[in-house]
């Protein structure tokens, strides 16, 4: 995987840290999340997406232990200090 891709990786995983979402909603977050996702896939060559794909499942499950994955129901809630 190029450098850059490497790099999107890594500052998804620092993106999810809770001190940049207090205050804001899950919905905010995930609309977040899933742009950068889309911009990542789209910068990606063929021979790279399955490599990606892995790390993004880990990006993943980094989102799933920290919370983030909420019911719809739940996503104009706001992200509280203590996530």
């Amino acid at each position: 995987m190029r450098d850059h891709l490497t790099i999107a990786i890594g500052e998804l995983h620092q993106g999810i840290g809770h001190h940049h979402w207090q205050g804001r909603t899950f919905r905010q977050f995930w609309e977040w999340l899933n742009a950068r996702c889309i911009r990542i896939v789209g910068e990606a060559e063929a021979g790279e997406l399955d490599v990606l794909g892995v790390r993004l499942m880990e990006v993943r499950v980094a989102v799933e232990e920290a919370g983030y994955l909420v019911p719809s129901d739940r996503l104009d809630e706001v992200i509280a200090p203590d996530r």
